[in-house]
């Protein structure tokens, strides 16, 4: 499986290059992360703050870091990135909200249990089926055909008519409001000319991820996967929207890839936890998403992501060190909770007139949340575009 999605992901960024021949055996996975010491009490109740970071910190241990891309000599000096703090608490209302609010309160064995099998997840082979779900075989033939820029629109229609579900999500997004044909357009080929490359790859890449994400499986994962799921789409969508000086794709990718972790940490929570709710105490939380972050850019460090991607991804699980954020690490940051306040307003969990939602963000990232119910995932012009707003 490394091997397909390695190809996979080679042709989605565009690789030229084959990796040289190497001699030497490779080195051990960079999985590898020190279990939980044997104690009467684990550490994830001991000292909640310590635990917190502690999946990132083992990760750091276990690998070598992922290295910043390197600024030309001549290049200014960059300003130093701040992330954003809303006012309200985003991250813990979102949380509650898909854990389907248990009450206040905590269970310090059910809570020690989860984390124990959440370290022992991180420290396992990520790579094994049984956890992320292989990509759709047609899709590496495909993201190779496109980057053959003589290929016809037929030859792109036999290859995509392979997969229903692609299928599926090309005919609707040419006949969206974005486009707006006069007559519905049935025809794959039409449709395919009408998207274009960049398009027909963010179509792609969309449909790639979604068995991912949307499982269904135990409680946990049933109730909070269509949740889960949404919020990538819009997080994906407004990461694609917000980037400037960031390649647009690139940065929709790191959207999708953000919740990975999420929805597997929540697969890990059906098979330990015997009920569907069970109350928690403050710094699980905190905790648990930590842990579900670095999930997930371990999972892209094993499908080979590109570096500033899996930095990006890795930024978001925090650490005892402020982070120094890089650009699309601080842009993930800002989408990824522009799109839980978007959810949550539009499920009535929270107010689209309250003051405290636009605290901090600038104009664009004002009408980003404004309008992301709005925002064409095609649509590359940006949110200016769209004058009212839909709560």
């Amino acid at each position: 499986m490394a091997n397909t999605l390695s190809k996979f992901f080679n042709r989605l960024f565009g690789a030229e290059q084959p990796e040289p021949a190497s001699s030497q055996p490779k080195s051990a996975p960079v999985m590898e992360i020190v279990a939980a010491p044997k104690a009467p009490e684990p550490v994830v109740v001991i000292n909640p703050e310590a635990v917190a970071f502690a999946a990132a910190n083992q990760a750091e241990a276990a690998s070598p870091p992922v290295p910043a891309p390197e600024m030309p000599a001549s290049s200014p000096v960059a300003e130093k990135l701040i992330a954003w703090k809303p006012a309200l608490p985003v991250d813990s209302l979102f949380f509650d909200w898909v854990m389907g609010y248990p009450g206040e309160g905590g269970s310090i064995e059910t809570e020690q249990v989860v984390m124990q099998a959440l370290y022992k997840l991180l420290a396992s082979d990520l790579n094994d089926a049984v956890i992320v779900p292989r990509v759709p075989s047609v899709i590496p033939q495909l993201l190779n055909s496109l980057r053959n820029k003589t290929i016809s629109a037929g030859e792109l229609s036999r290859q995509i008519v392979k997969d229903v579900v692609l299928v599926g999500e090309v005919i609707n997004t040419v006949n969206s409001a974005l486009y707006n044909p006069a007559d519905r357009i049935n025809s794959l080929e039409k449709a395919v000319m009408m998207l274009g490359e960049e398009g027909l790859r963010l179509v792609i890449a969309k449909v790639a991820f979604r068995p991912i994400i949307n499982l269904n499986a135990g409680q946990f994962t049933r109730r909070a996967a269509p949740h889960i799921w949404a919020q990538s789409e819009k997080c994906a969508v407004a990461c694609h929207t917000l980037a400037r000086d960031i390649d647009p794709f690139h940065a929709f990718l790191t959207g999708l890839m953000k919740n990975v972790g999420l929805i597997i940490a929540f697969r890990l929570l059906d098979q330990t936890c015997e009920h569907g709710k069970f109350k928690y105490s403050p710094a699980f939380q905190p905790i648990f998403s930590s842990v579900a972050a670095t999930l997930s850019y371990r999972i892209a460090q094993r499908w080979e992501f590109p570096e500033h991607v899996i930095l990006a991804l890795q930024q978001q699980a925090g650490g005892r060190k402020a982070v120094e954020w890089s650009p699309l690490g601080h842009l993930l940051h800002t989408a990824d909770l522009i799109a839980k306040m978007r959810l949550l307003v539009n499920h009535g969990q929270l107010n689209s007139t309250d003051k405290k939602l636009r605290v901090g963000l600038n104009h664009t990232e004002i009408s980003c949340f404004d309008h992301l119910n709005e925002i064409q995932l095609y649509d590359t012009t940006g949110v200016q575009q769209h004058p009212e707003a839909q709560t």
